[in-house]
């Protein structure tokens, strides 16, 4: 601990020249004499604890630890107040601004020794905590990406004229959603962690096709009309499918997410798509995204009914359906980004 690092701020030399006298042999100090000096020194460095005085003039404690707790990177440092009151009301506001503990005047030394020390180990062994916590959060969501993927091409891999769409697709709707954000378009929607959230998802979006017969799935040229209705059942029954996954599990974000691609991609702006008929912002924002990007990679690749068309073809009848099929404000943005759909070469 004897690197840790404490900075001393009050408005009285006496009581820092005690706190240095006390503190240093063991740590770092600094030591401040106001809030204004305070803020300027945090703005180049950053102490394990704050040993703060509230009693100051011009900024108080108060006020001092309200500036702190605005900076992020902040956020987690320990602040301890020091006071001559003793009274529930002062306690009372600064645990509620987020003081860890209290130190009242005049100072005792052991007192002092143990409060700094008890607070710089709790915060050294939470912020091990939160990053053996984030570290495991990290390798679960790549097992579940993994995962996704996995079954994802499972399913691609039934149909070997599809290769790569379940790739290719998931790098256009990471493409197409980004660009929307930075159009400033769907903000209340497309929170970073829904953003997260669509791109993960993607892979997943043809998983009803594992319910779909050789026959149909497989079949070398263009499905006749009973052919092609049944194999529109794959956008229910990807729905299906991972609604029974959310019904086992703790509701994973991702998976409604995943569901919503799952099952609306398929479904037109103007109400004409399938299984559900829905219109216009009816549809959730990440089929309507994927929609895109799946018809685009459609027309863009060889299949056994037809040969790949050019860029500026699909660009051409995707384009066309804005406002019927596809939303008019994912096209806009589309329109003005469409090349680096061209870049993907997976």
């Amino acid at each position: 601990m004897r690197n840790k690092h404490v900075l001393v701020i009050d408005d009285n030399v006496t009581n820092l020249k005690f706190a240095e006298k006390t503190l240093k042999p063991y740590y770092k100090v600094s030591l401040l004499i106001s809030g204004a000096q305070t803020l300027k020194f945090l703005s180049k460095n950053k102490p394990d604890l704050i040993l703060l005085d509230i009693n100051m003039p011009d900024m108080d404690g108060y006020e001092t630890l309200i500036k702190i707790r605005e900076i992020p990177e902040l956020d987690n440092i320990p602040v301890i107040f020091l006071t001559a009151l003793s009274d529930s009301e002062s306690e009372v506001r600064g645990i509620e601004l987020g003081a860890v503990d209290f130190i009242i005047k005049p100072f005792v030394p052991q007192i002092m020794l143990s409060r700094v020390k008890m607070h710089l180990e709790f915060s050294e062994y939470k912020n091990e905590l939160e990053n053996k916590v984030y570290e495991k959060t990290e390798m679960i969501e790549h097992l579940q990406d993994v995962m996704m993927l996995s079954l994802a091409e499972l399913v691609e891999c039934r149909d070997e004229n599809t290769g790569g769409h379940v790739k290719r697709t998931a790098e256009y709707v990471k493409i197409l959603t980004e660009e929307i954000v930075e159009a400033g378009l769907y903000s209340d929607i497309l929170t970073p962690g829904y953003i997260r959230d669509i791109v993960r998802s993607a892979p997943l979006h043809d998983i009803g096709k594992i319910g779909i017969n050789d026959a149909t799935l497989l079949k070398a040229g263009s499905l006749d009309d009973e052919e092609f209705e049944y194999m529109k059942n794959h956008a229910e029954l990807g729905g299906q499918t991972l609604q029974k996954m959310i019904n086992e599990t703790n509701g994973e974000s991702f998976l409604y997410v995943a569901k919503d691609m799952a099952h609306y991609h398929h479904e037109k702006w103007d109400g004409s798509g399938y299984p559900c008929g829905l219109k216009g912002e009816e549809i959730p924002i990440s089929a309507r995204i994927m929609a895109i990007a799946d018809v685009y990679d459609a027309l863009t690749t060889k299949r056994p009914y037809k040969e790949p068309l050019e860029h500026e073809v699909a660009l051409k009848i995707i384009t066309n359906g804005k406002g019927k099929i596809f939303d008019p404000n994912i096209i806009d943005v589309f329109e003005q980004i469409h090349y680096k759909f061209q870049l993907v070469n997976l």
